[in-house]
């Protein structure tokens, strides 16, 4: 019986020993504050822009441009050498034509200048549809369309993203169940990577520098609101940081045993 006992601890303490180090949640924001300005709520923080600011409604991040106030806040910096993600919910509110393609989510550092895994409305057909750049765009430098079908106004969808500064890429879901649903990435080698440690919220009514092919071209400043915001060194714990439910994977039904 000894001996069995002692079996079944070194068992237990070999599979603790290969289980892969756990992952963080670096930041959770539900946004339940006051209505009024973001800042400084919760950290929250003015770098660029000195017109409105992000406003709470109704416990939610509410923006508008024209190039109004960008606000962020800050979480541990990251290592160049591990992905961050970063899962939120949000609305796009209807509007009359088709909206500029422009960003208003980003990973950055504690700068002013440099942001990641940017999340953008597009235009097509119409309507729109979320998009996403690894870094700055240019003529030559462009973004990855989640759909070419037109996404629905006024509707609440679950965006995650991922910033691998290795691979030098970034990756969108959307409405995931969990990390194997489908998602769209895009790669910039020529990108400079950065370790990230804020995540922005941005008004603006400036569209986007992008390549001609495909043409997102649209004229209506469009506006975003933003609820359950959380940043995560993994996937699942980026995601229960801001509140959404997930499918968990089978590690992280594993990984509960050790927590």
């Amino acid at each position: 019986m000894r001996k069995t006992a002692i079996a079944l601890l070194a068992l237990c303490l070999a599979a603790i020993v290969a289980a892969p180090a756990m992952a963080t949640s670096l930041l959770s924001e539900t946004f339940t504050y006051a209505d009024g300005n973001l800042v400084p709520n919760g950290g929250w923080a003015n770098f660029s822009g000195a017109a409105t600011d992000v406003q709470i409604v109704s416990n939610r991040a509410v923006g508008l441009g024209p190039n109004a106030n960008d606000d962020h806040v800050f979480f541990a910096a990251q290592p160049l050498t591990s992905k961050t993600y970063a899962c939120f919910t949000v609305k796009i509110p209807a509007i009359a034509a088709a909206p500029k393609p422009i960003y208003f989510l980003a990973l950055k550092d504690g700068g002013t200048a440099a942001f990641v895994s940017r999340v953008y409305v597009l235009p097509i057909s119409g309507g729109f549809t979320f998009g996403l750049s690894h870094s700055s765009t240019s003529a030559t430098v462009g973004v990855v369309a989640w759909s070419a079908s037109t996404l629905l106004y006024d509707h609440d969808y679950n965006i995650v993203i991922n910033y691998d500064p290795v691979a030098k890429s970034s990756t969108m879901w959307v409405d995931p169940a969990n990390e194997s649903s489908p998602s769209v990435s895009i790669t910039n080698s020529a990108a400079t990577s950065i370790a990230v440690q804020t995540v922005a919220l941005r008004q603006s009514a400036s569209a986007a520098t992008l390549p001609t092919s495909p043409a997102y071209v649209g004229t209506a400043d469009w506006g975003f609101s933003v609820d359950n915001l959380g940043v995560g060194t993994s996937y699942i714990d980026a995601c229960t940081a801001g509140t959404i439910a997930v499918t968990p994977s089978t590690w992280t039904n594993m990984k509960a045993l050790y927590r």
